[in-house]
C-alpha cells in the first residue's frame, strides 16, 4: 500500500481502511492507498507546523533556488511522472509529458514573481510613514482533482511555497500516485514538513483536513458541491478559502467567420482531455447562417480524433477517468435526447474494456433544462444551439448557474466588445482556445468559485495583509 509523505519521508497511515487505484484503460486495479484518518491529518499538519517558521525566514529570494531546483527535479523525472500519470488518468503520453512540464514552468514562474511581488503604499503626513506588510498566512490545505493531478496540484503547490506558507496536499484518491512521486522525488531537499502528501478520499482524509483548526487557508479545485461544503466549514470558522469549482462554458461561433478553423478550435476546447478540463466548452451556440457548414466541419474535426489507451501511438483521446464518470456522461446524453436532441456523431459508449466514450456531437432544439445543458458532463460531448441574434447568444450563454470562462468566435469587433462587457464569466478568450491566459488573473462568477487562482493576485489571497502606520516620536 502507498505512503503518506509527512515530514519529509514517506509515512504509513494510521489506519487500515484502503482505496484502490484503477487505470482507466484497462479497469484493473494498480495501487491501494490509505483512506486517510483524523490522526494522519494531525501529523500533517503538525509537521507543516513544524517547518514554517524556517521556511517563512528564508524570505522569497531564499526560497527561489529552492524551488527553481525542484523544478528542474520534476523535468528529470519527467519520462516517469508522465508514464505514473497516464496509467492513473488515462491521457495519452504526449499530453501527460506536456502536463508535467507544464507544472515545472509554473513552479518556475511563481519562484520568480514572488522575489517582485510588493505591497502597495498609502498616502501619509510628512511626520509619518505609512505602508504594508505581507505575511504568509502560515499553513495551506490543498485539495486538488484529477483531471490534471500534477499541473493543478502546482497551481496550489507554488504559489504557497513562494509566498511562504507551509502546505498539506490531498490529491484525489483517483490519481494520487503521480503527485506522491513528484513531491518524494522532486521536493524531498527542501525543509522536512514544507510539503506534506495526505492520501486519502474525500469523507475521511478531505473532511478532516479542512476541518483542522491548524489550517489557515484552504485551495480546493473540484465540485460546486464539495466546494460550496468547504466554504461552509471556512465560513465558520473564519478560515480564508479559494474555491475554483465547476464550469459550464460557452462558445459563441458568430456569422460570417471562416468555419473550418471555427469547428477545428470547437472540437479542441469541447474533446481534449477527453472533455475533463474545468475550463471545456460545454454548450456551443451557433449562429444559424453558420449552423450546416459548422456542422459538416465539426464532423470531420471529430472524426479524426483517435481514442484508445493512452500508451499507444497516435492516440488523442483517452478514457474517462471512472465508471462513476462514464455514467455521468451517458446520463447527461440519454436525457438530451429524450428531449429532442439528435446525435450527429458518437452518443454510445465504445464496446472495449475501460471507461471509453468517444467524442459527441448534438443538435438541440433549444437550451432547454436538460442534464447536458444545464449540470457540469465533464464528458467529449459538443451540444449545439443555433441562434439569430448576437444579444440572444450572450443570453443563452449567461442563462447558467456557472460563470467561469466563455470563448468567442466572431470578426465584429462591435460583439467582441458585446461579449466583454456582458458575459459573466471570468476568464473570456476571443477565437483563441479554452483555458489560461499567461500571465492573467480571473475570479469566477456565481457557482463557479471565490478568489484568484493566477498571477500576482493569488499572492496576495494567500498573504495576510498588515497596515503599519508609524508616526514620529515627538523630540519634546
Amino acid at each position: 500500500m502507498e505512503r503518506h509523505w509527512i515530514a519529509g519521508k514517506l509515512t504509513a497511515s494510521t489506519g487500515n481502511n484502503v482505496v484502490p487505484v484503477r487505470n482507466p484503460a484497462t479497469e484493473a486495479v494498480i495501487a491501494h492507498i490509505p483512506a486517510g484518518t483524523p490522526e494522519d491529518v494531525a501529523d500533517a499538519v503538525a509537521s507543516a507546523h513544524r517547518a514554517r517558521t524556517a521556511w517563512r525566514g528564508l524570505g522569497p529570494a531564499g526560497r527561489r533556488p529552492l524551488l527553481l531546483q525542484a523544478a528542474a527535479r520534476i523535468e528529470h523525472e519527467a519520462e516517469r511522472l508522465a508514464d505514473i500519470l497516464t496509467a492513473e488518468n488515462g491521457k495519452p503520453l504526449p499530453q501527460a509529458r506536456a502536463e508535467v512540464l507544464g507544472a515545472a514552468s509554473w513552479l518556475r514562474e511563481f519562484a520568480e514573481l514572488a522575489v517582485h511581488f510588493r505591497a502597495g503604499s498609502q498616502g501619509a503626513p510628512a511626520d509619518e510613514l505609512v505602508f504594508q506588510r505581507w505575511e504568509p498566512r502560515g499553513t495551506a490545505a490543498c485539495i486538488v482533482p484529477w483531471n490534471f493531478p500534477l499541473q493543478v496540484a502546482m497551481e496550489t503547490l507554488a504559489p504557497n511555497l513562494a509566498v511562504g506558507n507551509t502546505v498539506v496536499i490531498k490529491p484525489s484518491e483517483k490519481t494520487p500516485l503521480s503527485l506522491l512521486y513528484m513531491v518524494s522525488h522532486a521536493f524531498d531537499h527542501l525543509p522536512a514538513g514544507v510539503v506534506n502528501v495526505l492520501l486519502g478520499d474525500g469523507p475521511h482524509a478531505g473532511e478532516a483536513l479542512v476541518q483542522h483548526e491548524g489550517i489557515d487557508v484552504v485551495m480546493f479545485v473540484g465540485s460546486v458541491r464539495t466546494g460550496r461544503h468547504i466554504g461552509q466549514i471556512c465560513g465558520h470558522r473564519t478560515t480564508k478559502a479559494i474555491l475554483e469549482l465547476g464550469g459550464k462554458d460557452a462558445f459563441i461561433v458568430d456569422e460570417g467567420v471562416n468555419v473550418a478553423a471555427a469547428a477545428r478550435l470547437v472540437a479542441d476546447s469541447c474533446f481534449a482531455n477527453t472533455g475533463q478540463i474545468c475550463t471545456s466548452t460545454e454548450r456551443v451556440f451557433v449562429h444559424r447562417s453558420v449552423l450546416d457548414a459548422f456542422v459538416s466541419e465539426l464532423t470531420a474535426a471529430t472524426a479524426a480524433l483517435k481514442v484508445g489507451d493512452g500508451r499507444e501511438d497516435g492516440v488523442d483521446l483517452g478514457p474517462l477517468v471512472d465508471d462513476i464518470q462514464l455514467a455521468t456522461v451517458e446520463a447527461h446524453v440519454a436525457d438530451a435526447r429524450a428531449q429532442g436532441a439528435v446525435v450527429v456523431a458518437g452518443g454510445e459508449r465504445l464496446p472495449r474494456p475501460g471507461y471509453f466514450y468517444p467524442p459527441t456531437i448534438m443538435v438541440l432544439p433549444d437550451q432547454g433544462a436538460s442534464l447536458l445543458m444545464r449540470r457540469e458532463t465533464f464528458g467529449p460531448v459538443a451540444p449545439l444551439v443555433v441562434f439569430d441574434t448576437f444579444d440572444e447568444a450572450i443570453a443563452l450563454a449567461n442563462d447558467s448557474e456557472y460563470g467561469l470562462a466563455a470563448i468567442v468566435y466572431s470578426n465584429d469587433a462591435n460583439h467582441v466588445l458585446s461579449a466583454v462587457e456582458g458575459l459573466r464569466a471570468g476568464m473570456i478568450k476571443v477565437n483563441t482556445r479554452r483555458g489560461k491566459a499567461p500571465g492573467a488573473t480571473s475570479e469566477p462568477f456565481a457557482a463557479s468559485g471565490l478568489g484568484y487562482g493566477y498571477g500576482q493576485e493569488v499572492l496576495a489571497e494567500l498573504s495576510r495583509q498588515k497596515s503599519v502606520q508609524w508616526h514620529r516620536m515627538p523630540l519634546a
